[in-house]
């Protein structure tokens, strides 16, 4: 049975969950993950599971390192690759399940293929839109591999405001922003669906489908709300897919310590 989720300030009361649990338990990292994971949970039809969202990257990490203290559990760690896509997986961390893309709302905007409800004007603007978006992540990519932190939790709307198709001047200046170098820019660009952070694709995508044409209720579409549509769209998921199966490769392989 899929359990809500469970609200933990400290790993410690995580790791005392996981300790007593008798059945085999998903641990992913936040709030956003689980409106995702729980759908996938159902349609694969694994229901004698226990899921839980750890409160955040760290935590999920600190917990991932005292997995000795619940080794009689099977459980299975899924994480956004975020940064490290560019930088490499850190040692370490070798029994994590990895998103495909930056992280799982990458994985769900690649595999549901969304912006095929757009229509030509849009599409061409949805695109020089992308090229903008993909020039300042490829500034920040650098910025990070520098050793440097980059401000990334930034809705689209102040990279690129609403009725405009390039980067907002001011939010550049804010930001120390330079010009990156164009093989960085074309990396990203050539495979934004995975590369760009997929928040903000769904974003962009909710400033397109809000209009009246596509017939959306705009007071109650958000990028939550498609996340769901996403997950319902017809055709294949094959990177959700894998996910789900290296879950179920992960908890069959389990071997409890004694």
């Amino acid at each position: 049975m899929l359990t809500p989720q469970i609200r933990v300030d400290e790993v410690t009361e995580l790791i005392a969950i996981l300790r007593n649990s008798q059945k085999p338990n998903i641990v992913v990292e936040g709030r956003d993950d689980v409106i995702i994971y729980r759908e996938l949970v159902n349609r694969f039809g694994i229901l004698d599971i226990d899921f839980h969202a750890s409160g955040g990257r760290e935590k999920l990490f600190k917990l991932y390192k005292r997995r000795s203290e619940f080794a009689q559990v099977p459980v299975a760690f899924i994480a956004d690759q975020d940064m490290w896509l560019f930088s490499g997986i850190e040692h370490g961390y070798e029994d994590v399940i990895w998103t495909s893309g930056y992280s799982i709302e990458n994985d769900l905007y690649s595999d549901a293929e969304l912006e095929r409800l757009l229509n030509e004007n849009e599409t061409a603007e949805h695109q020089q839109i992308l090229d903008s978006i993909s020039t300042w992540f490829a500034f920040a990519v650098e910025e990070y591999l520098a050793g440097n932190s980059p401000v990334l939790d930034l809705h689209c709307d102040e990279i690129v405001p609403p009725g405009k198709t390039e980067l907002d001047a001011d939010f550049c200046t804010r930001q120390g922003f330079y010009i990156p170098d164009p093989d960085r820019v074309q990396q990203i660009r050539s495979a934004y669906q995975l590369l760009l952070r997929g928040k903000q694709l769904f974003q962009l995508l909710v400033r397109f489908l809000s209009r009246p044409v596509h017939g959306f209720e705009k007071a109650s579409l958000n990028d939550y709300a498609l996340y769901n549509f996403a997950l319902r769209m017809p055709g294949s998921h094959p990177l959700l897919d894998r996910l789900m199966e290296e879950v179920k490769r992960k908890i069959a392989a389990h071997k409890p310590t004694p």
